[in-house]
């Protein structure tokens, strides 16, 4: 699977999983809210400095965004 794939599938589970809402995940962050909905739909791909700005929000490992989601 494609570090892309395993990204988007993350990102949608652990925003899910967290009660966010796209809106609410992307303020958190600070990206716009619809640059965080082609991140999960695998449209973009973020830089390295996004990558970080979502661990350190949402306090998480690069294997928590970047390594295969559970249950694959």
């Amino acid at each position: 699977m494609l570090l892309r794939n395993n990204l988007a599938a993350n990102i949608r589970r652990i925003r899910r999983e967290r009660g966010l809402s796209q809106e609410a995940f992307a303020a958190e962050v600070g990206i716009h809210r619809t640059y965080a909905t082609m991140l999960e739909s695998r449209k973009r791909n973020p830089t390295i400095d996004v990558i970080e700005r979502i661990m350190k929000a949402l306090n998480l490992e690069v294997g928590d965004l970047l390594g295969p989601p559970p249950n694959r």
